[in-house]
């Protein structure tokens, strides 16, 4: 399985796809991709910010 992050964009309101490095991209195609949800969750950086900053952050599974 394929698992993507995701979130809303703190500048308007498209979603936008984790793309590594600490970047976003609204671009589906550029999105970093894990081989599950472990492994996504895993971006330690990602998941503190939407404790402290209240991002709207999930992990998606591309097969669901």
């Amino acid at each position: 399985m394929a698992w993507h992050i995701k979130k809303t964009s703190i500048i308007g309101s498209e979603t936008v796809y984790y793309k590594g490095d600490n970047s976003w991209t609204a671009n589906y195609g550029d999105r970093s991709t894990y081989t599950s949800q472990a492994k996504a969750k895993a971006e330690n950086y990602i998941w503190g910010k939407k404790t402290t900053n209240g991002w709207d952050v999930v992990a998606v599974n591309e097969n669901a």
